[in-house]
């Protein structure tokens, strides 16, 4: 399995280069900017081809900026590759914009950046300039690693800060974990919940969501400018706050896969869930909307591959109304108000969320052959203690038609108040 990772690095410049750092940012994004504006051929249609916009910008863009020949080749493929994004989507019938750049960032390459233990040389329009990483624990676990390979890197500049970041890429290969066991989880609102009964308590980051929500709607009113620069502060702070709670679950539900053995994670194919689901209140909406169901499963397969643990998605149609020990499915077989599970065919009793991560797990279990991953083999799902083959239930499982496009969550239970 191929692992790659971008480290961000606050970078000491030296005060007499910091302007070639801004001016090569810049010239950059003139550059990108130039390539879309002339990116079309002679039907009008965008140019996806490397070699074709080399042709139609690259001499142009040599004599209207000072950008070394490898920078101006990094910005247009920049923005052919934002160009292809944007061809992909009207393709989908979405509409969107022509990309545009103004962020203050450049893409380098091994050509244009060379990168050492402590200090990294960039590329400008100004010759090379030389600067120090200002390295912390987490940046030197993984610049210091030799099984990774430093591959490229994006400068960065934060006006808030002042300070220039060069964000790293570095990549390695990780052999896949043996074995077939899987670890399912479900997610909701409030809580993310194993197969193997382990419950990682969302609330707290719900809580501080709507903590930040009702702060930010009282500096909206006020509308004055020193309300607008709190905005700015409050935003950080929700951010790493964010981040730092989707950080801790996602590394516990890795830690739980390695704890019982699993070389598989299976979590919903969440795809358009704030659509589907019946949000039918506007706090509800609000929940959904900021509730970062993609960001988690993100950092859940981030952490997964640094071990080997590969993370697969199944369709969540009915997983909270279907009985994991009987295949019987029902609206009413789950409480609502309290989330608790009880078949209305076998009476198997169970907390709602517990036994919909089940379903999540056995799921992936029981695809066909011909649909589940290489190397999968017949299965087991972790459970709290032992494991579960798919031929151990009701061969309902493997009969289900899980292409309905439904949900049944959030619950009630999982709202909250």
């Amino acid at each position: 399995m191929e692992v790659k990772r971008t480290v961000p690095v606050k970078l000491d410049v030296p005060e007499e280069r910091r302007d070639d750092l801004q001016q090569t940012i810049q010239q950059f994004n003139t550059a990108a900017n130039y390539t879309i504006d002339h990116g079309k051929g002679d039907d009008g249609d965008l140019i996806l081809n490397k070699s074709t916009i080399h042709d139609e910008v690259y001499h142009d863009l040599r004599d209207e900026t000072d950008l070394p020949a490898n920078l101006v080749v990094r910005a247009y493929s920049k923005a052919v590759e934002a160009m292809k994004s944007t061809v992909t989507e009207w393709e989908k019938g979405n509409s969107r914009p022509l990309p545009s750049f103004d962020e203050p960032s450049a893409v380098y390459d091994k050509r244009t950046l060379t990168i050492k233990d402590e200090y990294a040389t960039l590329s400008t329009v100004n010759g090379r300039v030389e600067a120090a990483f200002v390295l912390g624990e987490y940046q030197r676990s993984y610049l210091e690693d030799d099984d990774y390979e430093k591959r490229m890197g994006t400068l960065h500049y934060r006006p808030d800060e002042d300070t220039f970041y060069l964000h790293i890429v570095i990549q390695k290969e990780v052999d896949q974990r043996d074995g077939d066991r899987v670890l399912g989880v479900d997610l909701n609102l409030n809580v993310a919940v194993t197969s193997t009964g382990q419950f990682f308590d969302g609330g707290e980051l719900l809580w501080g969501q709507n903590h930040y929500f009702r702060v930010r709607r009282s500096l909206q009113d006020k509308g004055t400018r020193s309300a607008r620069q709190a905005l700015r502060r409050l935003s950080g702070r929700e951010n790493r706050f964010v981040l730092n709670r989707l950080h801790n679950i996602s590394r516990g539900i890795v830690e739980e896969a390695l704890r019982h053995d699993c070389s598989y994670i299976t979590v919903e194919d969440l795809t358009h869930i704030r659509e589907r689901m019946d949000a039918h209140n506007e706090r509800l909406k609000r929940q959904m909307h900021n509730w970062a169901f993609r960001e988690l499963q993100e950092q859940i397969a981030y952490k997964a591959a640094e071990y080997g643990i590969r993370v697969e998605s199944v369709n969540p149609a009915f997983s909270s109304q279907t009985c994991s020990k009987c295949g019987h499915q029902s609206s009413t077989n789950r409480d609502g108000a309290t989330g608790w599970f009880a078949c209305n065919e076998c009476g198997y009793e169970v907390d709602g969320d517990y036994n919909a991560a089940k379903n999540v797990g056995l799921r992936l279990l029981a695809l066909p052959s011909g649909k589940r991953p290489g190397g999968l083999g017949n299965g087991q799902l972790a459970l709290k203690s032992g494991t579960l083959n798919v031929s151990d239930v009701s061969n309902v499982h493997s009969s289900l038609e899980f292409e309905r496009e439904s949900t049944d969550k959030p619950t009630a239970s999982a709202v909250g108040s």
